[in-house]
């Protein structure tokens, strides 16, 4: 399991909120700040100036199911029976009975659940369109 060292911003305090603003200013001045490095930081910096509580991850980072759940707005229990059904998944920690979950397997269940979610708003549009779905 990969462990990165955590970076924590306060996105309340003054003077995180000040360097980030005078960041942004700096790549947006940037000649070459068309680049989608550029503009991505751009956004996690103008999301911090605002106050805002912003993540990074590495794509190799490990998760427990209580931040699993969190990314995908789910509960802890629900990511839980994921796990247990093999949908997610999953290493327990050496020793321990406790799982963790990878970053790119939680994303690509995400990614999974939005393309099956946009398919159902497509089916439901055209039923509706058809004139097959009851309006009660």
């Amino acid at each position: 399991m990969v462990a990165h060292a955590l970076a924590t911003l306060d996105p309340v305090d003054p003077d995180t909120q000040a360097e980030a603003n005078r960041l942004v200013i700096l790549l947006a001045n940037d000649p070459g700040s068309d680049t989608k490095v550029n503009q991505a930081v751009r956004s996690m910096l103008e999301g911090v100036a605002k106050g805002e509580r912003v993540v990074v991850m590495r794509e190799d980072e490990i998760l427990a199911p209580t931040q699993a759940a969190e990314m995908l707005g789910v509960t802890r229990q629900y990511v839980d029976r994921l796990m247990n059904n093999g949908v997610l998944a999953y290493q327990r920690v050496p020793g321990s009975k406790h799982r963790r979950v990878r970053l790119t397997d939680v994303l690509a269940l995400g990614a999974e659940r939005e393309r099956r979610k946009a398919g159902h708003v497509a089916l439901l549009d055209a039923l509706a369109d058809a004139g097959l779905l009851d309006d009660a």
